[in-house]
């Protein structure tokens, strides 16, 4: 058996073992035993829920299906993430409706810290609007519930009077600073010039956009520089990534003695009494088979796999639609339809402008870092329309609802007509009532380029995740149906376009020889057509997955009640993204965490 690791801070010391947390992947550690809580997944939900329960006195076990890897510079050294490879990155492949693969695969954390250990580290939060709409269907989960959480998880390292002068927006009303998870500004600060000339087109492109005093502090729309988790290791020269793990895990102050945390094992499913009390969890190591073993809890099991895999394990244990249980021989315990339905995630591509010969080597235009987005824009349906095709536009909604609703039924994205409208409508009623924005717009550069980077924000489009056999440690079989629904395609194609008028704009006349560079082939007059199948053969998920376990009423295809129990069992809740029914407008990883301490904060009957 492989030895067990036991791992502490990475610039202190190891503590003494006695009182340290276990990260090991001998499975020892849990074969046969009892845990207060076990936790399926070692992502940013997982590891904040297991420090606050193991810190209140409970025995928790943490199975993560990937490995440990402090030491790797792909994930620790925040510039370096394009070296990592697949060894933290389950590259699931994607599904069109007939069952084919599509030509991209779906980035997703496979090791201890999850996603957070692989994703672009972008940090800013939600707004009230979207939070207290998501507090009307959920008591307790409105902004005022969870703002404080916003503000507990970060560590907010303020920018100095260069990265300001450089371009870093902060408002420190809208951060945290005593939490975990470290958020600041690079160091240096990413292309200063760069991002004088999106700040100074962007609004000219997007009448009524204007730059803030930073991303967090808005009610909708907004432009600004991002801040990231990670922060400046002066020993050592990086910016060093604060994942989940570095943040949660790995110090000596986050040590917990009752705390273990199993990796490369993967749960399969969870094990019910004849109540569906859940009583624990089958798990196993599929390098070696589909041999599964058992582990009991005495209080509850918890998902966090994320929005792709927690579903499946639902349905591994008979939760889900017997439709899709019974394709596999599974005895069904529970019958909620919803489970795996109403995936969404956010259909992504660029265009990009090629620079003047003498610009290339200008480090504060160009200066082939990785650290993504410095620049971002969150734009509303006036601001990329027009007041007038706005109000057009709103129309549409209303006036397409039953055919649209129809489609995400018929496509297996929702489980009825009703549950498929009340989804709709209230995307809708965040676009038009709150004036939420639509579209997402990076500013970046590359070698020889500037790049717009770009997506619809709020998408009508819905998929689904399912098992596709009944084998333990199976890959889910994942079909996004991205740009599925006519809006998303009118917004993508109108924002393509607006980063064509970006760049030909006066502010970067000076440095753009040809805006039109790439995609070459979509010249000043491609039609929309020409723009929507190029959309649709470039765009790929931004893997900010959720959804698919939603937080609603069980009748409108709800899986987790606000306290986030699973319908029809008991002790038995998932506590990761896939219980938001709609996407947010802020990348994933802010409501994430808020997720978690909200989640610990319920498990505890705070």
């Amino acid at each position: 058996m492989r030895a067990a690791l036991v791992w502490t801070s990475l610039c202190i010391g190891a503590a003494s073992t006695a009182r340290a947390t276990v990260i090991t992947n001998d499975r020892s550690v849990a074969v046969g035993k009892t845990f207060d809580y076990i936790i399926a997944g070692g992502g940013p939900t997982s590891l904040t829920v297991a420090n606050k329960l193991s810190a209140a006195g409970n025995s928790v076990l943490v199975i993560e299906a990937g490995k440990n890897l402090p030491n790797e510079p792909g994930i620790y050294d925040a510039e370096r993430r394009s070296e990592l490879g697949t060894a933290c990155n389950w590259k699931y492949p994607a599904y069109a409706d007939d069952g084919s693969k599509l030509g991209w695969q779906i980035d997703s954390g496979k090791c201890v810290g999850g996603s957070t250990s692989i994703n672009g580290m972008m940090w800013y939060r939600p707004t009230q609007k979207e939070l207290d709409l998501l507090g009307r269907a959920n008591p307790g989960w409105s902004w005022y519930d969870l703002e404080p959480y916003l503000s507990a998880i970060e560590r907010n390292i303020p920018p100095t009077a260069l990265q300001i002068a450089q371009g870093a927006n902060f408002d420190p009303r809208v951060h945290g600073f005593h939490g975990p998870v470290n958020v600041s500004f690079p160091t240096p600060m990413r292309i200063p010039y760069g991002q004088a000339l999106y700040k100074a087109a962007v609004p000219l492109v997007f009448p009524g956009l204007e730059v803030s005093a930073d991303l967090s502090a808005r009610e909708g729309s907004v432009c600004a520089s991002a801040s990231w988790t990670l922060w400046w290791d002066a020993v050592n020269k990086i910016n060093h990534r604060s994942s989940a793990a570095f943040a949660l895990l790995y110090p000596e102050s986050q040590q917990r003695k009752k705390l273990t945390v199993l990796t490369e094992h993967r749960v399969a499913s969870v094990i019910f009494d004849a109540k569906n009390v859940a009583t624990g969890v089958r798990f196993g190591d599929p390098v070696i088979g589909n041999t599964v073993y058992v582990v009991k809890a005495r209080k509850e099991v918890l998902l966090a796999a994320g929005s792709l895999q927690s579903a499946p394990i639902l349905e591994r244990s008979g939760i889900g639609s017997k439709r899709i249980l019974s394709k596999f021989n599974i005895t069904q315990l529970v019958e909620l339809p919803g489970v795996g339905l109403n995936l969404g995630d956010q259909p992504g591509t660029g265009a990009s402008a090629l620079v003047k010969s003498e610009f290339m080597s200008n480090t504060s235009l160009i200066d082939n870092r990785n650290i993504f987005a410095p620049v971002v824009s969150l734009v509303n349906l006036e601001q990329l329309f027009g007041k007038e095709e706005a109000k057009s536009i709103a129309q549409e909604f209303s006036q397409t609802l039953e055919q649209r609703s129809q489609a995400l039924v018929d496509a297996g994205a929702e489980v009825d007509l009703a549950t498929a409208k009340l989804h709709l409508e209230g995307i809708a009623y965040q676009i038009v009532h709150d004036k939420m924005p639509v579209v997402e717009f990076i500013g970046e550069s590359y070698p020889a380029v500037m790049t717009a980077i770009f997506w619809p924000l709020i998408p009508f489009s819905k998929g689904h995740v399912h098992i596709g056999s009944s084998a333990p440690f199976d890959d889910p079989v994942i079909t996004p149906r991205l740009l599925s629904d006519q809006f998303d395609v009118k917004f993508a194609i109108k924002v393509a376009r607006k980063s064509r008028e970006l760049f030909l704009s006066k502010p970067f006349q000076e440095v753009v020889a040809d805006a039109y560079a790439d995609p070459a082939t979509l010249g000043p007059d491609a039609t929309d057509e020409e723009y929507a199948a190029w959309l649709r053969e470039t765009s790929f998920g931004a893997s900010h997955w959720q959804g698919s376990t939603a937080m609603l009423p069980r009748e409108y295809g709800g899986v987790v009640d606000p306290k986030l129990r699973v319908y029809g069992t008991k002790n038995l809740r998932v506590i990761d993204a896939g219980i938001l029914p709609t996407q947010i407008t802020s990348h994933t990883q802010s409501m994430a965490y808020t997720i978690g301490l909200k989640a610990a904060s319920l498990i505890l009957g705070k």
